[in-house]
């Protein structure tokens, strides 16, 4: 392994450990906002609700929105160094490149597919349901459906990305 591509995994891990960082708080976070691990008096008065009052798949839609930005930012920030390597020497973006054919990085890109099409068509959506003004209920029918096309789409692309690996 060549000292480039080291310096590229080893980006590549802090990207990884800086992404599970932004995880972990978005979690926190969605737990005290809603109303943490033990009972309270707002938490049960949000289970008297209906689901569709509740709008709990909506918020959830919110969190994963955040953490597949956040992660398309962190690939978008590592993909901009490993390009510009070609500016520098072929041969070293040539040598981070092999890295690419490997399976790690394949389902990588596998995850970084479904983060890219469910940020996208969830964005649609919120714009959709702001400028249209569209109830709970047609909003998270939407969500749902964006939801199956995002897994549809990241199967099908997922099995492209994976053809050469599994040859």
């Amino acid at each position: 392994m060549t000292t480039i591509q080291i310096c590229f995994l080893l980006l590549l891990s802090l990207s990884f450990i800086i992404i599970l960082g932004f995880i972990y708080k978005v979690w926190k976070v969605a737990l005290f906002a809603d109303g943490g691990p033990k009972p309270s008096i707002s938490r049960l008065a949000k289970l008297g609700r209906l689901p569709a009052e509740r709008a709990e798949i909506s918020r959830w839609a919110a969190y994963l929105h955040r953490v597949s930005g956040f992660a398309i930012f962190a690939f978008l920030s590592l993909h901009i160094i490993d390009v510009s390597t070609f500016a520098f020497s072929h041969s070293a973006f040539d040598e981070l490149h092999k890295i690419y054919a490997t399976w790690p990085m394949r389902l990588f890109e596998c995850g970084l597919l479904f983060a890219l099409v469910f940020h996208a068509l969830n964005g649609i959506r919120l714009i959709f349901a702001d400028l249209f003004d569209v109830g709970i209920r047609k909003s998270n029918i939407l969500l749902r459906a964006l939801l199956v096309i995002s897994i549809v789409t990241t199967l099908g692309g997922s099995y492209i990305i994976l053809q050469p690996v599994l040859n």
